[in-house]
């Protein structure tokens, strides 16, 4: 009985410090924010709410181009957005 090896994919991250080097998140964690959704139009239907912003830019095969630091910014309690001026039109 012969033992046959996989090929290794081209592209693995293997470090922690891999990951954090990119500003986008990867597909994989992508998958782990949106759960049960699978299509990548539901995925970033679901981003937009748990982030709060109007629309995600996307890569060619659909994958949605979320920012590192945004989600990690807003998933730990980052306050809500205050324009730059600081103005505060509201009463």
């Amino acid at each position: 009985m012969t033992r046959t090896t996989l090929p290794r994919p081209a592209r693995v991250i293997d470090t922690v410090a891999d990951v954090l080097a990119t500003p986008f998140l990867s597909a994989v964690e992508v998958d782990e924010l949106c759960a049960p959704l699978k299509q990548r139009h539901a995925q970033i239907r679901h981003l937009c709410l748990l982030l709060g912003v109007r629309e995600l830019p996307r890569r060619p095969d659909g994958l949605p181009l979320v920012g590192r630091r945004m989600v990690e910014e807003r998933l730990n309690g980052g306050s809500e957005y205050t324009a730059p001026s600081g103005f505060n039109w509201s009463k």
